[in-house]
């Protein structure tokens, strides 16, 4: 954002003195702080989503159910590696969110079955309803690290389609810390 005000102020300045045309430089710098401006609302309320869905993550664990829990097959239930697959842009971000969203809500909905009707067939009827219960607080959280994952998605597809640059750095930033 400083780069923006830096450029609102010096861009008029610097076009004034190479060709006169101080309109210019001004549509320049309005341009560069515009861009700066939204670059830095959508890193911090990415940042802001982020951490929301961290501590619905931690939620998450802290009520589910110990051995049983809602997803008995993972050994990691949230991938991190999010940050090296950022969307190309808004496009791909709303795709990667309407993914999300199905994926999350169709896994939930198969667990729950799943234990339900494992329970049923082990300690019939009261322990499928007492297993389907015991899942109910996890199944609340979920849905809000679905809902704050898409819209992670959502945010970074726009903020890539404005700055494109910025999407590759970080690719080439987490490709390296990988290797």
């Amino acid at each position: 954002m400083a780069q923006g005000l830096r450029d609102l102020v010096w861009l008029p300045i610097e076009q004034y003195r190479r060709d006169g045309r101080i309109v210019r430089g001004f549509q320049r710098g309005a341009a560069s702080f515009g861009t700066s401006t939204a670059m830095a609302a959508l890193e911090l309320t990415n940042r802001v989503v982020q951490t929301i869905q961290a501590a619905a993550e931690t939620a998450y664990d802290m009520v589910s159910p110990g051995t049983l829990s809602i997803e008995p097959k993972k050994v990691r239930r949230f991938p991190h590696h999010r940050l090296a697959h950022q969307p190309v842009d808004l496009r791909e971000g709303v795709a990667k969110a309407y993914s999300v969203v199905k994926e999350g809500l169709a896994d939930t909905a198969q667990t729950i079955y799943e234990t339900a009707a494992r329970e049923h067939e082990s300690r019939g009827v009261t322990g499928a309803v007492g297993e389907v219960l015991r899942q109910l607080p996890p199944a609340v959280v979920k849905p809000l690290i679905v809902a704050t994952e898409a819209t992670s998605n959502v945010l970074g597809g726009m903020r890539n389609q404005i700055r494109p640059d910025v999407r590759q750095d970080e690719s080439q930033k987490w490709r390296h810390g990988n290797e």
